[in-house]
């Protein structure tokens, strides 16, 4: 049987229900609620695996991104002046991500099949914090002067949720110590990150919102060697 005629089935007897492979994409998201008072949307990269059977998904994504700060004082360390005594020394954090998601195809016709998916998510944010100390210049003004600087970091841990779109691109039989069946597909991925950071001063919480458009490749072992 050709890769055509498996594409127009609709039924998954010719498979074992077995399969694995894997996606790589870039985004972009936003921050809801308090979080976004403290950082800004950025874009997001995003690599993973999956495993699946029958129409069960198991996937395991990593994400970098950078997004800006807002807050220039995200512990709120004042003087008895008002003034910063910390100042963050970077622009951007640096997050990294990983999540661990269960989904179910709900839906497949013809190229296009859908699978929501939910799980939880793992967030560390990592930057690079100022101590400032307040010094008369030459001309006998206060001004903020650099002590040292801090590697600083913020982990999260909440649920995420995501919506897989699949647009199938093409297939070919393929012999991984018996015959299998490799798929290549657009993979559009709205998803939903519920995070909060309880040691910033006011903690933050909030959702991030965003979409990302990856590449997917998946190898389904077949029942048959027809």
């Amino acid at each position: 049987m050709t890769p055509a005629a498996l594409f127009g089935q609709e039924t998954e007897s010719l498979y074992t229900g077995w399969g694995a492979g894997f996606h790589l994409g870039v985004g972009a998201m936003v921050p809801t609620g308090s979080l976004g008072d403290d950082l800004k949307g950025c874009a997001v990269f995003t690599g993973g695996v999956d495993f699946e059977y029958r129409r069960a998904r198991l996937k395991i994504d990593v994400n970098y991104s950078q997004p800006s700060f807002k807050n220039e004082n995200p512990y709120a360390v004042y003087d008895s002046q008002g003034r910063n005594l910390q100042q963050n020394g970077t622009a951007s954090t640096t997050s990294f991500g990983a999540d661990f998601q269960l989904g179910y195809t709900v839906w497949r016709q013809g190229k296009v099949s859908i699978t929501p998916c939910v799980g939880m998510n793992f967030n560390r944010l990592r930057w690079d914090m100022n101590t400032i100390k307040w010094e008369k210049d030459d001309e006998g003004v206060e001004r903020p002067q650099i002590d040292n600087v801090t590697d600083v970091h913020e982990n999260s841990t909440g649920f995420t949720a995501s919506v897989d779109v699949d647009i199938l691109l093409g297939g070919k039989f393929v012999d991984m110590g018996g015959k299998s069946h490799y798929t290549s597909s657009v993979r559009i991925t709205p998803f939903i990150t519920h995070t909060g950071y309880s040691n910033l001063s006011p903690a933050v919480k909030g959702n991030w919102i965003g979409v990302t458009v990856s590449y997917a490749g998946l190898s389904r072992l077949l029942s048959t060697n027809d």
